[in-house]
């Protein structure tokens, strides 16, 4: 825990202490409404019990066990940022969210015994994005022949439709795909909307340890939260463009 972490509850606090004052001062026609309804907004989205329950709809369909029940011909990981090279740093950098999704890919590599793996994303930086993913993937061991690299695409959409290029190419019609649990309704219905069979290889879920620091508010929720919302909104996007 940080010392900002720490930080934010407290002036929080101070928040509702300044709004508990301005209640008892206010004349009956003058109550802080707007002010009320903020404040209210803010403790409420920064409380990790409310960031799980509003995950719920995007996470509770699925499994939490690491290894899908099922397999797929290929396993199809949707990479996230990826920072190409600047002066001053003259190699490309992977986003946490990009590495930690290739390494639950190649962990699901290694206990499935070697189905090829297309990794999908890189925010259109194409050079960067395949010497990342490569460089990745040889590390833990995949073969470079079961490497395959999809690096146009700049969202979940596009994703799905190159990557679908790639693996008709190669007679690939059934996937494991892997992706945040709070991504994985866009991602696994983006998918089966081109005609792909999708097993879903969700992770990184959202629960909570039910503990007294779980009531505490937090940045994380917030963070959290904004994820979740992000999410919904996509997937209404995505129903009104006709992609899933």
């Amino acid at each position: 825990m940080s010392y900002l972490e720490l930080a934010f509850p407290f002036f929080l606090l101070l928040g509702v202490f300044g709004l508990v004052n301005l209640w008892r001062r206010s004349a009956t026609g003058e109550r802080p409404w707007l002010m009320t309804f903020a404040m209210v907004g803010l403790v409420v989205l920064s409380l990790k019990p409310a960031a799980w329950f509003f995950s719920r709809p995007l996470e509770t369909p699925y499994d939490q066990s690491p290894i899908p029940k099922a397999k797929g011909d290929a396993i199809v990981v949707l990479a996230g940022a990826v920072s190409p090279a600047i002066p001053n740093r003259p190699y490309p950098l992977p986003g946490r969210d990009t590495y930690v999704r290739v390494q639950h890919a190649v962990w699901l590599f290694k206990q499935w015994g070697g189905q090829p793996i297309l990794a999908c994303g890189g925010a259109g930086e194409s050079e960067a994005s395949s010497q990342i993913f490569r460089h990745l993937f040889e590390v833990e061991g995949v073969p470079p022949d079961l490497i395959w690299i999809e690096s146009r695409s700049t969202s979940t959409h596009e994703n799905a439709l190159y990557g679908h290029e790639i693996l008709r190419q190669h007679g690939i019609s059934r996937i494991a795909l892997v992706t945040d649990a709070r991504s994985m309704a866009r991602a696994e219905a983006s998918f089966k909307k081109l005609g792909l069979s999708v097993v879903p290889a969700p992770f990184r879920f959202y629960n909570l340890e039910f503990e007294f620091k779980d009531l505490i508010p937090s940045y994380e929720a917030i963070g959290a939260n904004g994820e979740t919302i992000h999410e919904l909104a996509g997937l209404l996007w995505y129903r009104l463009n006709g992609w899933i």
